[in-house]
């Protein structure tokens, strides 16, 4: 790569640095525009070989100079934040340098200067799309470095020297550096980003389980929203009992001017024993869960309808209304906790449930004790009026169709059409006529299961709105609307619903295990670790008690003194059948004499006699005895000879 490609990268990678700012908003658009589109006319004149200098190099110092006090005014009145300024700041501090670069060399600062944009780009920025900008922008960066190095050390001996190429290097940096994050990550302490506070969402076009009330003076339009409140992960033995999904987010029990509003406001902390905050007396069937969700509306918790207790969150309130829970805590983007769920639950303290004080006219109340027939029982009446409305009732699902403003008992009586709200303000209507208790439930309805990772995704689009009626005991759901019809029933292609599967599982794996990872997930994995190498430990402890009561047991004793005998026997027999040069080899370098690969028997005792003549003397003999069982035409039984004669010299030494 020449110098021109060098620089051009430089340039792209500065510009490619300050991309996710347009995304996080962290500055307004218009310094974006002007540092990308500066930048872009010094890349167009590298490329076209001229010099970068788009402003002469006099008025630039002048530029830079005066920034120096518009950096305050814009702190203070302009942008009103230094985070802001400080960042316009760095921008234009990136395009002085690139047109500087022309007269003096400042590869060093303006890779500081890129790295200080990645760095206000990446800290407020928390999709999972920020990876692959990572990776990229930390490759271009030891690439940039390698050259650095290489032109330093070429300037510094004074010499030419070909620069090796840089890919591969630059490769095994970023693998390096990701696999040592990567284990580091579940332990490094874990500090709230101040950059991050945490935004909540606009109101203006959310419907059910979103708003404060049900105002049926205005006309309501509901635009599909794919955001991901929560995702709920069950085992398949619950699925068949607790699906589909409700999640409870907002109660209407009042009505006024045809509106329908929240009951009165109250805070009650929720008792915590041993990290269970129980909300509910469980009956039948029950099962755990596992919740992860978005805050939308402040920390309110959308907890599944059956819950009875949460577990994992610190402290839990009943707030701001009755039968609504708050998590209380910081506020955040994303919790994860546990319910646990039953088939029916019943209030923990008795309670003393009202007639809602809707106004019922005659010909409501003549249209409910016709439907409910000649039923008493409470129940009955509700799944009577349920089915006659789900069955007889069309379903709209933007209440902006039906084009003007309409009562509930409009609804009922001549339109016979709504959306969800409609269909639930209704039958409660006519519960009312029939002095039953019963309310609106704002929330989230059913979901889809993702088949890759077993849980339901739950978003905002899948808002909707359902009855409770009170049997004596406690709540129990009902809901008018067409099941057909009710959210999450859209049907999608095979291959699209395996891709949003997998689109989903990840945005949920980097939800989950990296924006969240939290404290109590380190001390829950420390935990963990701790459990296994323990439940190892013990598991080895029993293991090698196991084993030495069979080693020490009389049929293993025997079994291993017959290996030992039969090991003897075979090393008595090898040591019978070594070969006599093997055996004056050995005797000799116990005298200090060593016999290489190519030293003859001869040539070893001429050594010997050197040395030690008198034991020479002695051996020469058994040197004679070797050769002529080597070079004899006949065969001589020499080796028994030499091995006595050695044990006698051994022994008498």
């Amino acid at each position: 790569m020449n110098a021109r490609a060098r620089e051009i990268e430089l340039l792209a990678m500065t510009m490619m640095a300050a991309l996710p700012l347009y995304v996080t908003q962290t500055i307004s658009a218009v310094p974006l525009l002007a540092f990308h589109i500066a930048m872009a006319a010094i890349m167009l004149r590298v490329i076209t070989g001229r010099s970068p200098q788009v402003i002469p190099s006099g008025v630039m110092r002048g530029l830079g100079i005066a920034y120096v006090f518009f950096y305050v005014i814009d702190a203070a009145v302009i942008s009103r934040s230094a985070i802001s300024a400080s960042t316009h700041l760095v921008l234009f501090i990136a395009v002085y340098q690139a047109m500087e670069s022309a007269n003096r060399r400042l590869d060093g600062q303006r890779l500081l200067t890129a790295s200080l944009i990645f760095v206000a780009s990446v800290a407020t920025a928390t999709h999972i799309t920020v990876l692959p900008f990572v990776v990229t922008f930390g490759f271009l960066l030891f690439r940039q470095l390698i050259h650095l190095s290489h032109q330093d050390s070429v300037e510094l001996l004074t010499a030419r020297a070909i620069e090796p190429p840089s890919n591969r290097a630059a490769g095994f940096y970023v693998c390096g550096t990701t696999v040592i994050g990567i284990l580091l990550f579940p332990i490094l302490p874990r500090v709230r980003n101040p950059l991050v506070p945490g935004m909540i969402g606009s109101l203006t076009s959310a419907s059910t389980g979103l708003s404060d009330s049900i105002n049926f003076n205005e006309q309501r339009n509901i635009v599909p929203d794919a955001t991901v409140v929560s995702r709920v992960w069950m085992g398949q033995e619950a699925i068949a009992f607790f699906t589909p999904l409700r999640l409870k987010g907002t109660i209407y029990e009042v009505f006024r001017d045809n509106k329908w509003l929240q009951g009165p406001r109250g805070l009650t902390p929720v008792q915590t024993r041993n990290g269970a905050a129980q909300i509910a007396r469980p009956s039948g069937f029950n099962r755990r869960a596992s919740v992860q969700q978005r805050f939308i509306i402040g920390t309110r918790l959308f907890l599944p309808v059956g819950t009875f207790e949460v577990i994992g969150v610190p402290q839990v309130y009943e707030y701001p209304r009755r039968d609504i829970y708050t998590a209380w805590q910081t506020r955040g983007d994303l919790i994860n906790y546990d319910v646990a769920m039953a088939w029916t639950t019943n209030p923990l303290r008795i309670q003393r449930v009202p007639i809602t004080n809707y106004p019922v006219t005659p010909a409501v109340l003549a249209m409910a004790k016709q439907l409910a027939g000649g039923q008493t029982d409470p129940m009955k009446q509700a799944a009577r009026i349920e089915s006659y409305l789900s069955t007889k009732f069309q379903y709209i699902p933007n209440p902006a169709q039906i084009g003007r403003r309409m009562t509930v008992d409009d609804f009922l009586l001549r339109e016979h059409r709504g959306h969800c709200e409609y269909f639930a303000a209704g039958m409660v209507a006519l519960m009312t006529a029939l002095d039953v208790p019963a309310r609106i439930v704002g929330g989230f309805y059913g979901g889809k299961l993702n088949p890759l990772t077993g849980y339901f995704v739950v978003r905002r689009e899948d808002a909707h709105a359902w009855v409770e009626v009170y049997d004596g005991n406690g709540w129990r759901t009902f809901d008018p609307t067409p099941a057909d019809l009710r959210p999450g029933n859209a049907q999608s292609g095979l291959l699209r619903a395996y891709a949003s599967a997998l689109n989903d599982s990840v945005n949920y794996f980097w939800d989950r295990y990296i924006l969240t990872f939290g404290l109590g997930d380190q001390i829950a994995l420390a935990a963990e670790l701790f459990g296994r190498a323990r439940n190892m430990l013990v598991g080895a402890r029993h293991s090698a008690r196991r084993t030495a009561a069979q080693v020490f047991s009389l049929r293993y004793l025997l079994i291993v003194a017959g290996f030992v005998a039969f090991g003897m026997i075979l090393y008595l027999i090898a040591q019978r059948r070594r070969p006599a040069f093997e055996l004056l080899r050995n005797h000799l370098r116990t005298c200090g004499i060593e016999v290489g690969p190519s030293m003859t028997m001869e040539e070893a005792l001429i050594e010997l006699h050197r040395t030690q003549p008198e034991i020479a003397a002695a051996f020469a003999p058994l040197i004679a005895l070797y050769e002529e069982e080597q070079f004899s035409p006949h065969p001589v039984a020499a080796r028994e000879l030499i091995r006595q004669r050695l044990h006698e010299l051994t022994v008498n030494r």
